[in-house]
């Protein structure tokens, strides 16, 4: 009887415990907690590394598509690339660069 006594003196402790350790469970494993803050960290920096290779492919297309401008384009590279990638050159072919500004 004395301990069915002590319980209903101290229930609205024993809930705020109760209430506190949910709280704390949830501040550490939900969603929005620590572990989920860590996942968020790692995605972050993960997003940031495929940003920073994603922006150097650019970088190589744009420096690509500037030299395909009909002003800065070499028709013999141009014609060496055609040759190979359509199969026609012979792999023993040999190129000579000639210098123009000579």
């Amino acid at each position: 009887m004395k301990r069915l006594d002590t319980l209903k003196n101290k229930w609205p402790l024993i809930s705020l415990l109760v209430l506190y350790m949910y709280l704390i469970f949830h501040a550490i494993s939900g969603s929005e907690g620590i572990i989920g803050y860590l996942e968020y960290e790692k995605k972050i920096n993960i997003t940031e590394e495929i940003l920073l290779e994603l922006s150097e492919d650019r970088k190589k297309l744009e420096k690509h598509a500037v030299s395909l401008n009909s002003s800065e384009l070499d028709l013999d590279k141009l014609d060496i690339k055609a040759r190979q990638l359509l199969f026609v050159s012979d792999p023993n072919e040999k190129t000579i660069w000639l210098d123009h500004k000579q």
